[in-house]
């Protein structure tokens, strides 16, 4: 026991490897493009004035605006299959690539049909990411620092969101677009030097590979043949295939933590976080707020940033659980505040929405928004890693879309008070759920948080005493334990020789 404190605390102390800063910083740097890709829509009331090359009318902003969430169900079933086949450092390499060239394309695009072509593309490249780059930062991160990494795509995000609207502001629609390609040419140097996740590789057979991996991030001092055991221990080569996360995906201990990532996130979608986002401006006008629209985005940009920060300052110390519960119940209150105010239309209170929708921000920005992100590369285990990550992406664009466009009829059938009524009773329900349902990940290794979901017969002293559960393990499935079901397991060599 002692001894296994003593090399906890040892690793603990490791510092980490440039290599390491180099590939963690720009994994997670890739989310700018979805920030970006948000923010952009900031330039359409420029881009509908500007009749020099095409006419863009209401129906286009629309569609413009909607192609990422249109995009976003269309690929992220298929991104997890693609993952699993090429490797996600190599898949996120590809998307990162080209997104240089799709900004000046939709920058100078003769017409509107390549405008469109453009930020489909982008789009996809968007779904790509959400898909793979948090898994990637859990793989590639060391557990003690793993919060505050799996935030920094979160923050990056609203960095660019936030660039985004401050050019919108300053530049034409076109330039805006075209200064808009050059963190991408930075970015896809640097995810020249990422390697490859040595989970994939374990997965793949590439067992050399997986060292050689190990090596960089760890450097030649590091603890890789420790690290490589652990990987092993839960990754087999059977969970290669796309149909062997299915199968994988029918095991309760691996289903559970998919479902319960993807309740939060449908829960916290349903709780209005697109409208409270995209909707800002029209929701202060009908409350009863005047407030410029540029000046409505730009604060809201900067307190969502501004609170994001603050989560990656904090996750490590305080915890995903806690956090993630006090921030949903925040947003919630914050919702029914505002709601229970415009619902009894108290007269004198202009000023609660304002203050709502605020408090509403800081929440979402220090809790509920990234902490989601987080447990989508902590919480789902790697049998199922690819696959799961691709249902949840695909579920949260439906939710998302489908939010979005019943908004505006929701309000005016039900009223802006009901509405967010109905928005706080979905984030509060996000609270039991976490504080019942989801272990702390904080500090926690990626192994020890699948084995936080099976069963106590396949772990601990039973499994050593009676090896026959071992055939119960994720080295075997039915047929594998019928053919084997002969072999004596009373035996090291005989155990080894039936995994092999």
């Amino acid at each position: 026991m002692a001894s296994s404190q003593n090399q906890k605390a040892e690793v603990q102390k490791t510092p980490l490897t440039l290599r390491q800063v180099i590939s963690l910083a720009a994994v997670s740097g890739t989310d700018i493009i979805n920030g970006m890709l948000h923010g952009w829509c900031a330039v359409l009331p420029k881009l509908q004035e500007d009749t020099s090359r095409f006419t863009v009318t209401e129906d286009d902003v629309s569609w413009l605006v909607s192609l990422t969430l249109i995009m976003g169900i269309a690929i992220a079933p298929l991104a997890g299959s693609i993952a699993e086949h090429v490797g996600p450092r190599r898949l996120l390499l590809l998307v990162t690539l080209p997104v240089a060239g799709l900004w000046i394309l939709q920058a100078f695009a003769p017409y509107l049909w390549l405008l469109y072509l453009g930020r489909a593309l982008m789009a996809t490249c968007g779904t790509v990411v959400y898909t793979v780059m948090n898994p990637l930062v859990a793989e590639l991160c060391p557990a003690r620092i793993r919060g505050v990494v799996a935030v920094v795509p979160e923050a990056v995000g609203c960095l660019g969101l936030m660039s985004s609207y401050l050019l919108a502001s300053l530049l034409p629609w076109d330039m805006v677009t075209a200064v808009s390609a050059a963190p991408f040419l930075l970015l896809s140097l640097m995810m020249l030097l990422v390697p490859e996740s040595p989970y994939w590789l374990v997965r793949k057979k590439r067992i050399e590979a997986a060292e050689r991996s190990l090596r960089l991030l760890l450097g030649r001092d590091g603890r890789v043949a420790e690290e490589l055991e652990a990987i092993r221990s839960t990754t087999t080569q059977r969970q290669s295939q796309v149909r062997d996360q299915i199968r994988e995906l029918r095991k309760a201990h691996n289903a559970i933590p998919v479902a319960l990532t993807l309740c939060v996130f449908i829960l916290r979608e349903l709780g209005g976080k697109g409208p409270m986002f995209l909707f800002t401006v029209y929701i202060f006008r009908q409350a009863g707020v005047q407030l410029d629209a540029f000046y409505c985005t730009v604060f809201v940009g900067i307190a969502r940033l501004a609170s994001t920060c603050v989560t990656a300052c904090t996750l490590d110390l305080v915890g995903r659980k806690p956090l993630l519960a006090a921030t949903a119940a925040i947003c919630a209150v914050s919702e029914g505040v505002a709601g229970a105010f415009l619902f009894l239309e108290v007269e004198g209170a202009a000023w609660v929405p304002l203050a709502s929708v605020i408090v509403f921000v800081v929440g979402y920005g220090v809790g509920l928004g990234p902490i989601p992100w987080v447990y989508l590369g902590e919480l789902l285990p790697t049998p199922v890693r690819s696959l799961g990550a691709a249902l949840i992406t695909f579920a949260y664009s439906v939710t998302l879309f489908a939010i979005n466009l019943v908004f505006l009829k929701a309000v005016s059938a039900l009223g802006l008070g009901l509405t967010l009524l109905l928005f706080a009773g979905a984030n509060l329900a996000i609270v039991p759920l976490v504080l019942l349902c989801i272990p702390e990940t904080k500090g926690r290794t990626l192994q020890d948080l699948e084995r936080a979901f099976t069963p106590a017969r396949k772990t601990g002293v039973q499994a050593e005493d009676n090896p026959a559960f071992e055939l119960e393990s994720d080295w075997f499935d039915l047929a594998e334990r019928e053919k084997y079901g002969a072999c004596s397991l009373h035996t090291t060599a005989m155990k080894e020789k039936c995994k092999n």
